[in-house]
């Protein structure tokens, strides 16, 4: 049958009766330890431990049992190490030692080692004191002790070994997980992806110290995308219906405080509306609770949000609680969220403010409570109608005389616009709103922006030129994955959703 690689929750109960290489199994791992060398009559016996996804083997090669070669290599085995062992699982008796010659007191599976060959050997120099932990019997576990998040810098210079601990790798996995169920979700909502462009001629004003510009060809000056609307949108103008795009968007965020990040990772999308502005809404909304409950449903994903959890103690205690009359997310209005901290938890939170990063963590508090006032408990909701001064320039509003609806807007949404901002674990992780389709409606608009959008100018005229055209109504949404990623699983530090993170002060690893 020859010599295979057998998965590891299986390597014991695999192996056959001789020590032929044609009926062997083998086992790529890392070398987590080296736990005792011993020297009996006769024999020499070395006891290591191996690591892989998270799973340790104690494995044992004595110098009767391999031959020369492959025992000098197990003698100058380093830490890190990438190695292949040898091994069978038969019979019984060599995987049950007496326990007075075990010097490993752990439950780790035992592999009796018949050959070792070292794949990729670590440099003997790497550093002593490990600044992660892999959770092998004896290890102190950091929650305990010191918190782990304030390794996080340290942990960060050293991101390779850091990912190479399960809890954390499982962050990543998980990352590429709502990525993968993104891309399902729109593909079966009939989205097609369009690459947009990281280097744009564009700058929104007033907004400079927002954006990165780079120096371009020709003695020009690009910026780096902060969004893709702008290129989505016009891509609605050649009748391209329903697009999206994932990539990397740049903010020029000046804090290095846990919460922001200069390059991170955006789902946005836009689309033709077909009647009502409320499809973006429901669209979101369907989206969410889609990939939300794929991760705490589909084993996939649900067995890396337990790995998560040894680190992350907040990791699968996510609560998705949806309206019992709708099967929605619960929805409230801009000026209900601001009622409700001034009622529930007597905050000066005025109509006029947008809300602050406070006001919105105190109302995912409030909300995920038991005595929170809409039932049942849930860690994300919808915030509605923000008002019209608070929302760029562009958003569509809410009165009668643009509104394609034909219901007359009520008090709580009058002087309002069609946006909204779903909050996630006390964060905004997605606004989406209705923009405005007719060219002469955007026109006022820009020239009555503070400070203005001179349409006419170079860097604008292709977005305008899109809606002469004929744009047709539309709207869409962007969601930041990393804080989809943070607040589902908890974490302190929004950069622990990135294996390589960029912020104010790090540019490396």
């Amino acid at each position: 049958m020859g010599s295979v690689e057998t998965p590891s929750s299986d390597l014991v109960q695999s192996g056959l009766a001789d020590q032929n290489e044609e009926d062997s199994c083998f086992l790529d791992a890392r070398v987590h330890s080296i736990i005792a060398k011993s020297r009996e009559p006769g024999e020499e016996e070395i006891e290591f431990l191996l690591r892989r996804a998270g799973e340790f083997f104690t494995a044992v090669i004595t110098s009767s049992s391999v031959n020369t070669a492959s025992f000098k290599i197990a003698e100058t085995l380093t830490i890190e190490s990438l190695v292949r062992v040898t091994t069978r699982a038969d019979p019984q008796e060599d995987l049950e030692r007496p326990a007075k010659r075990r010097r490993s007191t752990s439950n780790h599976k035992l592999l009796q080692v018949y050959n070792i060959k070292v794949l990729s050997r670590a440099k003997s120099t790497l550093p002593e004191d490990r600044i992660v932990t892999h959770g092998a019997s004896g290890e102190s576990d950091p929650l305990s002790s010191e918190p782990y998040k304030g390794l996080i810098e340290d942990r960060l210079d050293n991101r390779l070994l850091d990912a190479r601990v399960s809890s954390t790798a499982a962050i990543f996995k998980i990352f590429s997980g709502i990525h993968e169920l993104a891309v399902q979700f729109l593909r079966d909502a009939d989205f097609y992806h369009i690459a947009t462009p990281a280097l744009v001629s564009y700058m929104w004003p007033g907004e400079e110290d927002d954006h990165f510009s780079v120096p371009y060809l020709d003695g020009k000056t690009a910026w780096l995308a902060p969004t893709s609307e702008v290129h989505l949108s016009m891509a609605l103008a050649a009748d391209m219906q329903r697009v999206y795009d994932i990539h990397t968007v740049f903010r020029r965020e000046p804090k290095s405080d846990g919460r922001h990040l200069t390059e991170f990772t955006m789902l946005e999308l836009v689309f033709a509306l077909k009647d009502s502005w409320t499809e973006i809404l429901d669209l979101a909304d369907d989206l969410l609770v889609y990939i939300i409950r794929s991760l705490k449903e589909k084993e996939r994903y649900k067995s890396l949000t337990q790995m998560a959890e040894r680190l992350y103690p907040l990791a699968g205690s996510f609560q998705l609680g949806l309206d019992p009359k709708t099967g929605r997310l619960p929805r409230i209005t801009f000026r209900k969220a601001k009622s409700l901290l001034r009622d529930s938890l007597g905050l000066d939170a005025r109509d006029e403010d947008d809300l602050s990063r406070e006001e919105e963590a105190a109302l995912g508090k409030l909300l995920s409570s038991p005595s929170s006032p809409i039932q049942p408990p849930t860690d994300i909701f919808i915030i509605t109608h923000y008002p019209r001064h608070i929302r760029a320039c562009n958003v569509y509003p809410s009165s009668p005389q643009h509104s394609p609806d034909p219901s007359p807007v009520d008090d709580d949404k009058a002087n309002t616009t069609h946006s909204f901002d779903i909050i996630l674990a006390g964060q905004e992780i997605v606004t989406g709103c209705q923009l405005l389709h007719s060219y002469q409606d955007l026109r006022e608009a820009f020239l009555k922006r503070t400070p203005p959008i001179y349409p006419d100018s170079p860097e604008w005229r292709t977005y305008m030129a899109a809606h002469e055209l004929g744009m047709p109504p539309w709207g869409g949404f962007g969601l930041g994955i990393n804080r989809l990623v943070q607040g589902f699983l908890g974490l302190a530090d929004i950069r622990e959703t990135v294996l390589f993170p960029r912020d104010a002060s790090r540019l490396a690893p």
